[in-house]
Protein backbone atom coordinates (compact mmCIF):
# COMPACT_ATOMS: atom_id res chain seq x y z
CA UNK A 1 0.00 0.00 0.00
CA UNK A 2 1.27 3.19 -1.02
CA UNK A 3 1.67 6.25 1.91
CA UNK A 4 0.22 9.53 0.31
CA UNK A 5 0.53 13.01 1.93
CA UNK A 6 0.93 13.64 5.41
CA UNK A 7 4.67 15.47 4.43
CA UNK A 8 4.35 18.28 7.30
CA UNK A 9 3.31 15.47 10.09
CA UNK A 10 5.97 13.25 8.49
CA UNK A 11 8.62 16.39 8.97
CA UNK A 12 7.43 17.23 12.41
CA UNK A 13 7.69 13.64 13.77
CA UNK A 14 11.21 12.92 12.04
CA UNK A 15 12.49 16.05 14.07
CA UNK A 16 11.46 15.13 17.01
CA UNK A 17 13.02 11.58 16.90
CA UNK A 18 16.63 13.70 16.69
CA UNK A 19 16.09 14.89 19.88
CA UNK A 20 17.83 13.14 22.66
CA UNK A 21 15.23 14.84 25.48
CA UNK A 22 11.60 13.38 27.25
CA UNK A 23 8.79 14.52 25.72
CA UNK A 24 5.23 13.12 25.64
CA UNK A 25 3.08 13.32 22.44
CA UNK A 26 -0.71 13.27 21.78
CA UNK A 27 -2.05 12.22 17.86
CA UNK A 28 -6.15 12.37 17.83
CA UNK A 29 -8.28 12.12 15.17
CA UNK A 30 -11.42 10.59 13.94
CA UNK A 31 -11.41 7.23 12.51
CA UNK A 32 -9.54 5.72 9.62
CA UNK A 33 -8.14 9.28 8.95
CA UNK A 34 -4.30 7.68 8.77
CA UNK A 35 -3.24 7.92 12.34
CA UNK A 36 -1.78 4.10 12.46
CA UNK A 37 -0.69 4.47 9.28
CA UNK A 38 1.32 7.98 9.97
CA UNK A 39 3.11 7.01 13.32
CA UNK A 40 4.56 3.52 11.22
CA UNK A 41 5.74 5.62 8.62
CA UNK A 42 7.58 8.01 10.91
CA UNK A 43 8.57 5.39 13.56
CA UNK A 44 9.29 2.19 11.78
CA UNK A 45 11.31 0.86 14.74
CA UNK A 46 9.20 2.49 17.75
CA UNK A 47 7.57 -0.24 20.20
CA UNK A 48 3.83 -0.40 19.52
CA UNK A 49 1.30 -0.90 21.96
CA UNK A 50 -2.38 -1.30 20.86
CA UNK A 51 -4.78 -0.87 23.90
CA UNK A 52 -7.55 -3.19 23.23
CA UNK A 53 -10.38 -3.29 25.75
CA UNK A 54 -9.59 -6.62 26.94
CA UNK A 55 -8.90 -6.80 31.21
CA UNK A 56 -6.27 -5.01 32.47
CA UNK A 57 -4.30 -8.17 33.96
CA UNK A 58 -4.46 -9.34 30.10
CA UNK A 59 -2.87 -6.01 28.95
CA UNK A 60 -0.19 -5.85 31.75
CA UNK A 61 0.73 -9.21 31.11
CA UNK A 62 0.88 -8.90 27.15
CA UNK A 63 2.56 -5.55 27.13
CA UNK A 64 5.26 -6.70 29.96
CA UNK A 65 5.95 -9.41 27.36
CA UNK A 66 7.19 -7.31 24.46
CA UNK A 67 9.98 -6.05 27.22
CA UNK A 68 10.93 -9.33 29.26
CA UNK A 69 9.91 -13.13 29.41
CA UNK A 70 7.77 -12.59 31.85
CA UNK A 71 5.03 -10.04 33.55
CA UNK A 72 5.81 -6.80 35.84
CA UNK A 73 3.93 -6.69 39.05
CA UNK A 74 2.28 -3.68 38.18
CA UNK A 75 1.43 -1.15 35.87
CA UNK A 76 3.67 1.02 37.74
CA UNK A 77 6.68 -1.11 37.13
CA UNK A 78 5.60 -1.81 33.54
CA UNK A 79 5.76 1.81 32.71
CA UNK A 80 9.16 2.96 33.94
CA UNK A 81 10.95 0.07 33.30
CA UNK A 82 9.53 1.05 29.77
CA UNK A 83 10.73 4.51 29.58
CA UNK A 84 13.80 3.89 30.88
CA UNK A 85 14.60 0.88 28.47
CA UNK A 86 12.59 2.44 24.85
CA UNK A 87 13.43 5.13 22.84
CA UNK A 88 9.93 5.62 20.76
CA UNK A 89 7.04 4.15 22.74
CA UNK A 90 3.63 4.22 20.73
CA UNK A 91 0.47 3.37 22.47
CA UNK A 92 -2.60 3.10 20.60
CA UNK A 93 -5.94 3.62 20.95
CA UNK A 94 -5.12 4.69 24.15
CA UNK A 95 -8.37 6.48 25.23
CA UNK A 96 -9.34 2.63 25.71
CA UNK A 97 -7.58 2.22 29.39
CA UNK A 98 -10.67 4.89 30.13
CA UNK A 99 -12.45 1.30 30.13
CA UNK A 100 -9.95 -1.12 30.87
CA UNK A 101 -8.16 0.56 34.30
CA UNK A 102 -8.81 4.57 34.93
CA UNK A 103 -6.04 3.78 37.40
CA UNK A 104 -3.46 3.58 35.06
CA UNK A 105 -3.64 7.26 34.30
CA UNK A 106 -2.57 8.43 37.60
CA UNK A 107 -0.21 5.80 37.72
CA UNK A 108 1.11 7.28 34.10
CA UNK A 109 1.19 10.68 35.56
CA UNK A 110 3.48 9.85 38.44
CA UNK A 111 6.14 7.60 37.05
CA UNK A 112 6.54 10.17 33.95
CA UNK A 113 6.76 13.20 36.71
CA UNK A 114 9.51 10.77 39.00
CA UNK A 115 10.94 8.79 35.84
CA UNK A 116 14.84 10.72 34.47
CA UNK A 117 14.84 9.69 30.76
CA UNK A 118 15.44 10.53 27.02
CA UNK A 119 12.32 8.69 26.07
CA UNK A 120 9.59 10.34 23.59
CA UNK A 121 6.03 8.42 24.12
CA UNK A 122 3.06 8.82 21.92
CA UNK A 123 -0.18 8.58 22.82
CA UNK A 124 -3.03 7.85 19.84
CA UNK A 125 -6.51 7.65 19.98
CA UNK A 126 -9.39 7.57 17.74
CA UNK A 127 -12.16 9.02 20.12
CA UNK A 128 -11.62 13.16 19.95
CA UNK A 129 -13.61 13.84 23.19
CA UNK A 130 -12.41 11.42 25.41
CA UNK A 131 -8.60 12.33 24.11
CA UNK A 132 -9.28 15.71 24.57
CA UNK A 133 -10.83 15.23 28.23
CA UNK A 134 -7.48 12.85 29.46
CA UNK A 135 -5.34 15.60 28.07
CA UNK A 136 -7.12 19.09 28.22
CA UNK A 137 -8.98 18.74 31.16
CA UNK A 138 -7.73 20.06 33.99
CA UNK A 139 -9.24 17.67 36.82
CA UNK A 140 -7.44 14.77 34.75
CA UNK A 141 -3.87 13.04 36.05
CA UNK A 142 -2.06 13.76 32.76
CA UNK A 143 -3.52 17.58 32.56
CA UNK A 144 -0.58 19.60 31.33
CA UNK A 145 2.51 16.86 30.83
CA UNK A 146 2.10 16.29 26.72
CA UNK A 147 4.35 18.69 25.12
CA UNK A 148 2.30 18.09 21.48
CA UNK A 149 -0.95 17.93 20.93
CA UNK A 150 -1.87 17.48 17.42
CA UNK A 151 -4.85 16.59 15.92
CA UNK A 152 -4.85 14.87 12.63
CA UNK A 153 -7.59 16.24 10.22
CA UNK A 154 -8.72 14.45 7.26
CA UNK A 155 -7.01 14.70 3.45
CA UNK A 156 -7.33 18.08 1.81
CA UNK A 157 -9.17 18.29 -1.87
CA UNK A 158 -5.92 18.57 -3.30
CA UNK A 159 -4.46 15.50 -1.31
CA UNK A 160 -7.91 13.87 -2.40
CA UNK A 161 -7.12 14.82 -5.48
CA UNK A 162 -3.30 13.22 -5.94
CA UNK A 163 -4.66 9.89 -4.65
CA UNK A 164 -7.24 9.44 -6.70
CA UNK A 165 -5.91 11.08 -9.81
CA UNK A 166 -3.11 7.85 -9.23
CA UNK A 167 -5.57 5.32 -9.36
CA UNK A 168 -7.14 7.14 -12.64
CA UNK A 169 -9.86 9.36 -11.80
CA UNK A 170 -10.84 12.31 -13.52
CA UNK A 171 -10.96 15.93 -11.84
CA UNK A 172 -14.77 15.80 -11.97
CA UNK A 173 -15.09 12.25 -10.50
CA UNK A 174 -12.81 13.49 -7.45
CA UNK A 175 -14.70 16.17 -6.60
CA UNK A 176 -18.24 13.64 -6.91
CA UNK A 177 -15.97 11.19 -4.69
CA UNK A 178 -14.92 13.92 -2.25
CA UNK A 179 -18.53 15.03 -1.47
CA UNK A 180 -19.28 11.61 -0.27
CA UNK A 181 -16.23 10.47 1.53
CA UNK A 182 -14.49 13.57 2.46
CA UNK A 183 -10.72 12.87 2.63
CA UNK A 184 -10.69 9.83 4.90
CA UNK A 185 -7.73 7.60 3.25
CA UNK A 186 -9.18 4.38 4.53
CA UNK A 187 -12.38 5.30 2.21
CA UNK A 188 -10.72 6.52 -0.34
CA UNK A 189 -8.47 3.78 -0.86
CA UNK A 190 -11.61 1.40 -1.20
CA UNK A 191 -11.84 3.40 -4.65
CA UNK A 192 -8.47 1.83 -5.87
CA UNK A 193 -10.06 -0.34 -8.98
CA UNK A 194 -11.53 2.35 -10.38
CA UNK A 195 -15.07 1.04 -10.98
CA UNK A 196 -17.75 3.28 -12.30
CA UNK A 197 -19.50 5.95 -9.76
CA UNK A 198 -22.74 4.16 -9.55
CA UNK A 199 -21.92 1.03 -8.88
CA UNK A 200 -19.25 1.71 -5.92
CA UNK A 201 -21.58 3.69 -4.92
CA UNK A 202 -24.35 1.45 -4.64
CA UNK A 203 -21.66 -1.03 -3.32
CA UNK A 204 -20.15 1.07 -0.49
CA UNK A 205 -23.75 1.79 1.20
CA UNK A 206 -26.52 0.43 -0.37
CA UNK A 207 -26.02 -3.36 -1.05
CA UNK A 208 -26.72 -6.27 1.05
CA UNK A 209 -22.80 -5.93 2.65
CA UNK A 210 -22.45 -2.54 2.53
CA UNK A 211 -18.97 -1.33 4.18
CA UNK A 212 -19.98 1.71 4.93
CA UNK A 213 -23.41 1.44 5.77
CA UNK A 214 -23.21 1.25 9.63
CA UNK A 215 -19.83 2.86 9.40
CA UNK A 216 -21.85 6.58 11.01
CA UNK A 217 -22.91 4.55 13.67
CA UNK A 218 -19.52 3.20 14.45
CA UNK A 219 -17.49 5.83 14.41
CA UNK A 220 -19.96 7.72 16.96
CA UNK A 221 -21.65 5.56 19.07
CA UNK A 222 -18.30 4.62 21.16
CA UNK A 223 -17.65 8.28 21.40
CA UNK A 224 -20.85 9.33 22.48
CA UNK A 225 -21.54 6.88 25.07
CA UNK A 226 -25.16 6.42 26.18
CA UNK A 227 -26.39 9.75 25.15
CA UNK A 228 -25.85 9.14 21.73
CA UNK A 229 -29.96 9.09 20.81
CA UNK A 230 -29.66 13.10 21.24
CA UNK A 231 -26.44 13.75 19.89
CA UNK A 232 -27.89 11.77 16.17
CA UNK A 233 -31.25 13.75 16.50
CA UNK A 234 -29.31 16.47 16.11
CA UNK A 235 -27.18 15.40 13.53
CA UNK A 236 -29.64 13.79 11.67
CA UNK A 237 -31.67 17.22 11.69
CA UNK A 238 -28.75 19.01 10.23
CA UNK A 239 -27.44 16.43 7.76
CA UNK A 240 -26.08 18.11 4.93
CA UNK A 241 -27.57 21.55 5.25
CA UNK A 242 -26.64 24.83 7.38
CA UNK A 243 -29.10 25.33 10.14
CA UNK A 244 -29.55 27.69 12.78
CA UNK A 245 -30.47 26.75 16.60
CA UNK A 246 -34.33 27.30 16.76
CA UNK A 247 -34.42 25.39 13.44
CA UNK A 248 -32.48 22.68 14.99
CA UNK A 249 -34.30 22.12 17.87
CA UNK A 250 -37.72 22.19 16.07
CA UNK A 251 -36.31 18.74 13.85
CA UNK A 252 -34.52 17.10 16.39
CA UNK A 253 -37.71 17.33 18.51
CA UNK A 254 -35.43 18.09 21.20
CA UNK A 255 -36.09 21.29 23.77
CA UNK A 256 -34.27 24.23 22.53
CA UNK A 257 -31.72 24.34 25.81
CA UNK A 258 -31.25 20.59 25.35
CA UNK A 259 -30.30 21.22 21.73
CA UNK A 260 -28.44 23.68 22.54
CA UNK A 261 -26.40 21.69 25.43
CA UNK A 262 -25.50 19.43 22.22
CA UNK A 263 -24.60 21.71 19.53
CA UNK A 264 -22.06 23.02 22.14
CA UNK A 265 -20.52 19.86 22.54
CA UNK A 266 -20.43 19.18 19.27
CA UNK A 267 -18.95 22.04 18.78
CA UNK A 268 -15.85 22.46 21.42
CA UNK A 269 -15.59 19.21 22.72
CA UNK A 270 -16.35 16.31 19.39
CA UNK A 271 -15.47 18.69 16.95
CA UNK A 272 -17.91 17.09 14.39
CA UNK A 273 -19.96 20.47 14.05
CA UNK A 274 -18.79 24.18 13.03
CA UNK A 275 -20.33 27.35 13.35
CA UNK A 276 -20.80 29.23 10.15
CA UNK A 277 -21.37 32.91 11.01
CA UNK A 278 -22.68 35.69 8.48
CA UNK A 279 -19.62 37.68 6.99
CA UNK A 280 -20.59 40.86 7.76
CA UNK A 281 -22.55 40.19 11.58
CA UNK A 282 -21.15 41.07 14.57
CA UNK A 283 -23.20 39.35 16.47
CA UNK A 284 -24.03 35.29 16.92
CA UNK A 285 -27.61 36.29 15.64
CA UNK A 286 -28.33 34.02 12.73
CA UNK A 287 -25.22 31.86 12.97
CA UNK A 288 -25.61 28.62 11.67
CA UNK A 289 -24.28 25.25 11.91
CA UNK A 290 -23.27 22.69 9.77
CA UNK A 291 -21.18 19.22 9.64
CA UNK A 292 -17.49 19.44 9.16
CA UNK A 293 -17.12 15.60 8.60
CA UNK A 294 -17.80 14.92 4.68
CA UNK A 295 -18.87 11.54 4.74
CA UNK A 296 -20.50 11.41 8.38
CA UNK A 297 -22.77 15.02 6.46
CA UNK A 298 -23.22 12.60 3.66
CA UNK A 299 -24.34 9.60 5.90
CA UNK A 300 -26.75 11.00 7.68
CA UNK A 301 -28.51 12.83 4.22
CA UNK A 302 -28.52 9.65 2.46
CA UNK A 303 -28.54 6.50 4.87
CA UNK A 304 -29.22 7.51 8.95
CA UNK A 305 -32.16 9.55 7.66
CA UNK A 306 -33.53 7.41 5.40
CA UNK A 307 -32.75 3.79 7.21
CA UNK A 308 -36.15 2.07 6.54
CA UNK A 309 -35.84 2.40 3.08
CA UNK A 310 -32.16 1.60 3.25
CA UNK A 311 -32.87 -1.82 5.15
CA UNK A 312 -36.34 -2.71 3.11
CA UNK A 313 -35.96 -1.75 -0.11
CA UNK A 314 -31.91 -0.51 -0.91
CA UNK A 315 -32.60 -0.13 -4.47
CA UNK A 316 -35.05 2.69 -3.64
CA UNK A 317 -32.84 4.48 -0.96
CA UNK A 318 -29.96 4.05 -3.55
CA UNK A 319 -31.86 5.97 -6.59
CA UNK A 320 -33.14 8.72 -3.78
CA UNK A 321 -28.96 9.51 -3.38
CA UNK A 322 -28.24 9.10 -6.87
CA UNK A 323 -31.05 11.58 -8.05
CA UNK A 324 -29.81 13.80 -5.45
CA UNK A 325 -26.12 13.57 -5.41
CA UNK A 326 -25.39 16.66 -7.32
CA UNK A 327 -27.04 18.77 -4.87
CA UNK A 328 -24.50 17.11 -2.26
CA UNK A 329 -21.84 18.14 -4.61
CA UNK A 330 -23.04 21.26 -5.05
CA UNK A 331 -22.60 22.24 -1.45
CA UNK A 332 -19.16 20.46 -1.33
CA UNK A 333 -17.55 22.29 -4.71
CA UNK A 334 -17.79 25.39 -2.20
CA UNK A 335 -15.26 24.05 -0.04
CA UNK A 336 -13.52 23.22 -2.79
CA UNK A 337 -13.30 26.63 -4.06
CA UNK A 338 -12.47 28.12 -1.21
CA UNK A 339 -9.32 25.96 -0.83
CA UNK A 340 -8.56 27.04 -4.21
CA UNK A 341 -8.15 30.59 -3.56
CA UNK A 342 -4.85 30.57 -2.86
CA UNK A 343 -3.60 28.73 -6.07
CA UNK A 344 -5.89 30.88 -8.14
CA UNK A 345 -4.25 34.17 -6.57
CA UNK A 346 -0.53 31.98 -7.56
CA UNK A 347 -1.67 31.60 -10.68
CA UNK A 348 -2.57 35.20 -11.44
CA UNK A 349 -6.59 34.37 -12.18
CA UNK A 350 -8.10 36.56 -8.93
CA UNK A 351 -6.22 39.86 -8.65
CA UNK A 352 -6.10 39.09 -4.48
CA UNK A 353 -6.04 36.59 -1.75
CA UNK A 354 -8.46 37.20 1.37
CA UNK A 355 -6.89 37.87 4.53
CA UNK A 356 -10.85 36.29 5.36
CA UNK A 357 -13.24 34.41 4.21
CA UNK A 358 -16.84 33.70 4.76
CA UNK A 359 -20.53 33.31 3.11
CA UNK A 360 -23.28 36.00 3.54
CA UNK A 361 -27.22 35.83 3.16
CA UNK A 362 -29.92 37.90 4.03
CA UNK A 363 -33.44 39.40 2.91
CA UNK A 364 -33.72 41.00 -0.51
CA UNK A 365 -34.82 44.07 -0.31
CA UNK A 366 -38.38 45.55 -1.63
CA UNK A 367 -39.00 41.78 -2.01
CA UNK A 368 -41.28 40.59 0.48
CA UNK A 369 -40.34 36.90 1.56
CA UNK A 370 -37.37 36.09 -0.51
CA UNK A 371 -33.92 35.48 0.56
CA UNK A 372 -30.70 35.69 -1.05
CA UNK A 373 -27.42 33.91 -0.25
CA UNK A 374 -23.57 34.37 -1.42
CA UNK A 375 -21.37 31.15 -1.27
CA UNK A 376 -18.09 33.01 -0.51
CA UNK A 377 -16.90 36.36 0.73
CA UNK A 378 -13.26 37.39 0.48
CA UNK A 379 -12.19 40.56 1.73
CA UNK A 380 -8.43 42.08 1.61
CA UNK A 381 -8.08 45.95 2.65
CA UNK A 382 -10.52 48.16 0.88
CA UNK A 383 -11.89 44.97 -1.73
CA UNK A 384 -14.09 42.05 -1.32
CA UNK A 385 -14.36 39.07 -3.78
CA UNK A 386 -17.30 38.01 -4.14
CA UNK A 387 -17.97 34.42 -5.48
CA UNK A 388 -20.88 32.10 -7.35
CA UNK A 389 -20.44 28.78 -7.33
CA UNK A 390 -22.62 26.07 -9.74
CA UNK A 391 -21.79 22.56 -9.91
CA UNK A 392 -24.22 21.97 -13.00
CA UNK A 393 -24.51 20.23 -16.40
CA UNK A 394 -26.14 22.92 -18.16
CA UNK A 395 -24.15 26.18 -18.71
CA UNK A 396 -24.09 29.36 -17.35
CA UNK A 397 -26.21 32.13 -19.18
CA UNK A 398 -26.74 35.55 -19.06
CA UNK A 399 -29.61 35.93 -16.94
CA UNK A 400 -27.66 34.21 -14.20
CA UNK A 401 -24.70 36.21 -13.92
CA UNK A 402 -27.48 39.48 -14.28
CA UNK A 403 -28.91 37.59 -10.64
CA UNK A 404 -25.70 37.11 -9.67
CA UNK A 405 -24.53 40.89 -10.26
CA UNK A 406 -28.10 41.98 -8.42
CA UNK A 407 -26.78 40.26 -5.77
CA UNK A 408 -23.82 41.67 -5.14
CA UNK A 409 -25.70 45.05 -5.09
CA UNK A 410 -27.66 44.03 -2.19
CA UNK A 411 -24.20 44.07 0.33
CA UNK A 412 -23.94 46.81 2.04
CA UNK A 413 -20.57 47.65 2.18
CA UNK A 414 -18.19 50.84 1.01
CA UNK A 415 -15.93 48.06 -0.36
CA UNK A 416 -14.74 47.84 -3.74
CA UNK A 417 -16.58 44.22 -5.04
CA UNK A 418 -15.05 42.10 -7.54
CA UNK A 419 -17.79 39.66 -8.79
CA UNK A 420 -16.48 36.18 -9.66
CA UNK A 421 -18.41 32.96 -10.98
CA UNK A 422 -17.33 29.49 -11.09
CA UNK A 423 -19.88 26.90 -13.37
CA UNK A 424 -18.75 24.01 -13.62
CA UNK A 425 -18.86 23.43 -17.16
CA UNK A 426 -18.83 27.03 -18.15
CA UNK A 427 -20.81 29.99 -19.61
CA UNK A 428 -22.99 30.85 -22.59
CA UNK A 429 -23.36 34.34 -22.97
CA UNK A 430 -23.92 37.10 -25.53
CA UNK A 431 -22.63 40.20 -23.45
CA UNK A 432 -19.21 40.81 -22.95
CA UNK A 433 -19.03 40.31 -18.71
CA UNK A 434 -14.84 39.77 -18.78
CA UNK A 435 -14.39 43.52 -17.82
CA UNK A 436 -17.37 43.22 -15.09
CA UNK A 437 -16.70 39.64 -13.77
CA UNK A 438 -14.02 36.79 -13.50
CA UNK A 439 -15.49 33.39 -15.33
CA UNK A 440 -13.73 30.14 -14.62
CA UNK A 441 -14.85 26.84 -15.01
CA UNK A 442 -13.92 23.28 -13.23
CA UNK A 443 -10.76 23.52 -15.96
CA UNK A 444 -9.11 26.58 -14.75
CA UNK A 445 -9.32 25.28 -10.94
CA UNK A 446 -7.59 21.76 -12.29
CA UNK A 447 -4.77 23.89 -14.14
CA UNK A 448 -4.59 25.02 -10.50
CA UNK A 449 -4.82 22.16 -8.65
CA UNK A 450 -2.15 20.44 -11.52
CA UNK A 451 0.59 23.06 -11.37
CA UNK A 452 0.16 22.60 -7.27
CA UNK A 453 1.32 18.89 -6.92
Amino acid sequence: MFFFNRKKELAFFKSQKQLNEKRMMVLFGRRRVGKTALLKQAFPDAEYFFVDTRSSQTLLKDFSRKLINGVYDSWEVFFKKLLEERKVIIFDEFQNFAKVDPAVFSVLQKVWDETDTNAMIVFCGSYVGMMKRIFEDSKEPLFGRSDYRIQLKPFSFISAFEMLKSFGYSFEEVVIWYSVLGGIPHYLWRLKNNNHIENDLNHLFFSDFAPLKEEGKNLLVGEFGSHHPGYFSVLKSISDKEMEMAEIADKSGLKNNTAAKYVSELVKYYDILEPVQDFFSTTNRGKRYRIKDKFLAFWFRFVYSNYDRVEFNPESAFLFAKENLMTRVGYVFEDIVREALPLLYKQKVIPFLPDRIGKTWGKMPNQKGKSYEIDIIGEKQNQLLVIECKWREKKVDDEQIDRFLRTCSYLKTRKAIIPVFISKNGFVHSKDYHENVILLDKNDLLKCFLKEE
